[in-house]
């Protein structure tokens, strides 16, 4: 058992945060819909933040043509904004022997429009670089150690010659997640967008394997 503080901002389900929570870490999903990032205020000590600020405004594939609103890269900002402004408090945080309580911090996005106000991420993935058969390709930003690839080849989805799988097949592995109650009808998300945006486990693993 550890007393160390890790807040899983915008975690959803905890996937991202789950094998800090297996091994004893204290854990704490800030996200819909009993937390808020833009109220949130973080306690002292905080050892590791992940963030995963919702993506749909910032998403390349999003049809803005049939989308039910419109795109607002300034109303995508504002949860981001609530995330970084956590991490900023933590690392305000007296330095002690040079160094900061907040031992890393990451914030997860799909590649999108966010690099248009982050820059270039710190580390760029597909969750087969770590194992889970599919293609996502998505940024993270921050103060952290790059986890270590082992990739697998990517399945496609389809169903021909048993080559590709169906998507429904994909993700049946992650059935099993708790949603939060009320996270629905918060987020207005649909069930296909919540198991997508799950935090593929062969990177959350690796992720925690590198930045304990």
């Amino acid at each position: 058992m550890t007393d160390r503080i890790v807040l899983d901002l915008c975690g959803g389900t905890g996937a991202w945060s789950k094998p800090y929570r297996d091994k004893g870490y204290d854990v704490r999903v800030i996200t819909y819909p009993d937390h808020d990032v833009r109220t949130y205020e973080p306690p002292d000590g905080v050892y590791g933040i992940l963030a995963a600020p919702p993506c749909t405004m910032f998403s390349i594939a999003r049809n803005d043509t049939t989308a039910k609103e419109p795109r607002d890269l300034r109303a995508g900002m504002e949860l981001v904004e609530a995330c970084l402004k956590i991490i900023w408090e933590c690392r305000y945080e007296p330095i002690r022997n040079n160094q900061n309580p907040l031992k890393f911090w990451a914030l997860e996005n799909p590649r999108g429009y966010l690099r248009w106000f982050l820059g270039e991420p710190h580390y760029t993935f597909h969750p087969y670089d770590h194992g889970d058969p599919y293609t996502k390709e998505t940024c993270l930003w921050g103060v952290f150690n790059i986890p270590e690839k082992n990739p697998v080849m990517p399945l496609r989805f389809g169903n021909s010659e048993g080559t590709f799988v169906k998507e429904v097949e994909h993700f049946a592995h992650m059935k099993d997640w708790q949603i939060p109650d009320g996270y629905k009808k918060k987020t207005g998300y649909t069930q296909r967008k919540i198991m997508r945006s799950i935090t593929p486990s062969g990177f959350a693993i690796a992720f925690f394997e590198a930045n304990q």
